[in-house]
């Protein structure tokens, strides 16, 4: 717990200075907490750590001397912490120093950096940015100020001349409004790199009047916060996770991708939102609800996962340097997997997708791409593992097939391609090798598993009868999933579009995987489908390649999908062949006519697939 405590000035200091300053051509001093009293005492309590005496404050008699903390009466019950560390705030200083211990950076970058109390905790060589610093501190590393804006700073043609390298660690405590916070973090990200960390002040006002755009106290956080959900809509592939940090909050930023363009492309759509109040919370308790805040003891933890995913990757990078170009390494195979409006089923199907789970691959083999379709909540992941990304489709439609076919095209980078065109399925546990290594055994082929639903029958007949989401999450904690994988199979049935079982030929899979050379051949999903989930395009894709000239069709004996009641084509009860069968007509000039085909087969059958091999077996 020590670690989380350092000897460096609290946050109080910097904002006595800022109070100091307006109060003392008053006449007065004055208490960030309470601005506008009179009845406080600032002082500085020198020494080093040993316990001194002090005049009584607020029934405080001992205070810890940590050098360069101040004392006020109204604050005494906080500082008095510093006698058992253990009850005192963590403030942002605190949190920042620890970012700094922990990760190590290669460089920091400081926007904001005004009278210098953060910035003295780099020591690492450092950028303050701010067009009115004045700097009270000794900054013990080497430092270059920029009394500047820092739109003025990065619109420079020589920026990338002055930082040299990507920024490996940056603060954003600079004009206190969400759209200069907002250009921050774009300016910042483009000149990081995928590891770098972004930090960001001000997201957890305690008083709406902190979270004024205009300053009105003396303690003023501006409406930072509206950052949060900005990034949080726009870009679900960041992972931001914001602290319960004394007074402000403390975000951080991580999964930077200095070339996406995506805020770039939306800002003035977003400016325009800002303008309008939206993302603005009308008080503290929404603001938090929003945020959740996790608690400080997480911090340190979640800093050594970072860290040490950072010297993971910089470890990998070394050896790559010194490798020769041949062992090079990309995925073999991306997983791309669409998701709308769903925060329930997808963090499972997430889970399902990537390792521990996941068996016989290492995690470096493959990638699993998460689009979301435009969720009105944009989907979220906590620990997401290096090999996943979530990923906002740039244009979302009630139909996911441009944002599967755009995420093949632009995001994935794998030489196979495995489309599951709805994200609340589950995967078995080896469905990702054995795709593999059905590939491997086969070349162009066409590589697909059939589909389960959970619950006692199809989905579109158990839920008129009652069958939720309450009792599916009944049914798979009462098999122990995910701890024990194949117990699914006993809670589930052959979706209907399996429904002739592995034998009778099936008309879609909710899993296929096809090389990229084929992908590009024949195509993606067909864009012409339009309607809500799809229409029949999975059919229409499941039919095109399983038809094909010469198709080499490989279905997996031991793998399969688990579709998760929701509201869906597949689980809502309502009948709609006739809309998309006259959608596909229109589109091909015909009905719809189930394939005929030939296939090999892949895999051992596990042992909760037994029932199955039987039920299709008997036709």
């Amino acid at each position: 717990m020590s670690s989380l405590w350092s000897s460096k000035p609290s946050h109080k200091d910097a904002e006595f200075e800022e109070a100091n300053k307006h109060f003392e051509a008053n006449g007065s001093r004055g208490c960030p907490r309470q601005p506008f009293e009179n009845n406080h005492f600032s002082g500085t309590i020198g020494g080093s750590s040993a316990t001194q005496t002090t005049p009584k404050l607020a029934g405080t008699e001992k205070l810890t001397a940590m050098s360069g903390w101040r004392v006020c009466v109204y604050c005494a019950s906080t500082l008095a912490g510093s006698v058992n560390k253990e009850d005192r705030l963590l403030n942002y200083l605190d949190a920042l120093g620890l970012t700094h211990e922990t990760l190590r950076p290669a460089n920091y970058c400081e926007i904001g950096c005004r009278l210098g109390y953060s910035l003295a905790l780099s020591r690492v060589p450092a950028i303050g940015i701010d067009p009115d610093y004045e700097i009270k501190v000794a900054l013990t590393a080497p430092t270059r100020l920029f009394n500047t804006t820092s739109d003025s700073f990065f619109a420079r043609d020589d920026v990338a001349q002055i930082l040299g390298a990507p920024i490996d660690l940056a603060f954003i405590d600079g004009l206190h409004l969400v759209e200069f916070a907002l250009r921050d973090f774009m300016n910042l990200e483009k000149h990081a790199s995928p590891d770098s960390v972004i930090v960001i002040d001000d997201l957890l006002p305690q008083h709406m009047d902190y979270a004024s755009r205009q300053r009105n106290t003396t303690i003023w956080t501006g409406d930072v916060y509206r950052l949060i959900p900005i990034l949080r809509h726009y870009r679900p592939d960041l992972d931001i996770r914001v602290y319960d940090v004394d007074m402000k909050g403390f975000g951080l930023v991580t999964r930077l991708d200095p070339s996406s363009d995506v805020l770039t492309a939306n800002y003035g759509a977003i400016e325009a939102d800002i303008l309008a109040g939206k993302w603005l919370f009308p008080t503290v308790a929404a603001i938090r609800d929003h945020m959740q805040p996790r608690a400080t003891d997480l911090l340190a933890n979640d800093l050594g996962i970072i860290a040490a995913q950072r010297a993971t990757k910089a470890s990998m990078q070394s050896d790559r340097r010194v490798a020769p170009a041949s062992s090079q390494r990309r995925p073999r195979l991306s997983v791309i997997i669409c998701a709308y409006e769903m925060a329930r089923e997808a963090p499972r199907t997430i889970l399902s997708a990537t390792a521990p789970y996941q068996k016989g691959l290492r995690p470096d083999e493959y990638e699993v791409i998460v689009v979301d379709n435009g969720s009105s909540t944009p989907l979220t992941y906590e620990n997401l593992p290096p090999n996943a990304q979530i990923v906002r489709a740039p244009d979302p439609r009630q139909s996911p097939v441009f944002a599967l076919n755009w995420a093949a095209r632009e995001i994935a980078k794998g030489e196979i391609l495995l489309f599951a065109i709805d994200g609340a399925r589950i995967f078995s546990e080896r469905l990702i090798d054995e795709s593999v290594k059905a590939h491997d055994r086969m070349a162009d082929a066409f590589v697909f598993s059939l589909s389960w639903h959970i619950g006692p029958k199809v989905q579109m007949q158990s839920v008129p009868e009652g069958y939720g989401a309450e009792i599916e999450d009944g049914l798979i904690r009462a098999v122990r999933w995910p701890d024990e994988s194949d117990g699914l199979f006993g809670i589930s049935v052959f979706a209907g579009s399996s429904s002739s079982g592995f034998f009778g030929g099936i008309t879609e899979s909710n899993s296929f995987s096809i090389s990229r050379a084929l992908f590009d051949r024949h195509g993606g999903f067909d864009e012409r489908f339009t309607s809500p989930g799809g229409g029949l395009a999975n059919l229409e894709i499941f039919r095109r390649y399983v038809t094909r000239p010469d198709a080499r069709n490989v279905c997996l004996l031991s793998e399969g999908t688990f579709h998760q009641v929701h509201d869906s084509v597949a689980t809502s009860g309502k009948n709609r062949w006739e809309a998309f069968a006259s959608e596909y007509e229109a589109i091909f000039g015909g009905p719809y006519l189930r394939p005929s085909y030939h296939c090999f087969y892949q895999g051992k059958p596990r042992a909760g697939m037994v029932p199955f091999i039987l039920q299709s077996l008997q036709g």
